[in-house]
């Protein structure tokens, strides 16, 4: 045999190189989806905090064992005018809540954890549908309670807060909408720009 003669190494050493030097691309999928969630139930407690702090429940007095909202005077029985407005300052101040929390997370998403496209919206409906949930738990914990079961065996004029409440509990998936929503208009934007880079990459 000639001393310059070079011989090859098995073929399955070369394929066991090639096997080992391929990234894994799982593991980055799965840590964008664990920072959606982790944000998402961050971002859900601090909004139904802040929810809560910036409502303002209504109040009502106590006639007869019974609690009525807006009920101002009980000599002679007056109610106040917009006596739903509590309900309709809980919705809002949810709504606007929820809104700006969905589009936080998803604009992050979409700037920072776009790796796949299609994981990050799937990881923001649903991380969202949970935010908002979160969302809805928190208010109800720090509201306060049902005037109607205080009202009972409650002397007349005794005032009490209303406790806090949603015109739908659907308004839970403001949070997923409004993140899905904002990634999807980046994304639009961001597309035709790499369109563009890649005849300019193609002539050099």
């Amino acid at each position: 045999m000639p001393d310059n003669l070079i011989v090859p190494p098995p073929p399955s050493l070369h394929v066991t190189g090639r096997r080992s030097t391929r990234p894994d691309l799982s593991r980055p999928v799965l840590v964008q989806v664990a920072v959606i969630a982790v944000a998402f139930v961050v971002g859900g407690l601090v909004a139904g905090l802040a929810a809560a702090t910036l409502w303002t429940p209504p109040t009502g007095m106590v006639l007869e064992d019974k609690w009525y909202r807006g009920l101002v005077s009980i000599d002679p029985p007056t109610i106040a005018q917009n006596i739903d407005q509590g309900v309709f300052a809980a919705t809002g101040w949810f709504s606007v809540c929820a809104i700006v929390l969905g589009l936080l997370v998803g604009i992050a998403a979409a700037v920072w954890l776009n790796r796949s496209e299609l994981v990050t919206l799937a990881a923001l409906a649903v991380g969202g549908t949970a935010g908002g949930g979160l969302m809805l738990l928190v208010t109800s914990l720090l509201s306060p309670e049902d005037p109607n079961g205080l009202a009972k065996g409650a002397a007349d004029g005794t005032v009490l807060q209303d406790s806090f409440q949603l015109a739908s509990p659907w308004l839970v998936l403001l949070v997923p909408g409004s993140a899905m929503l904002a990634l999807m208009v980046i994304f639009l934007m961001w597309a035709p720009h790499e369109h563009d880079e890649r005849p300019d990459e193609l002539a050099r």
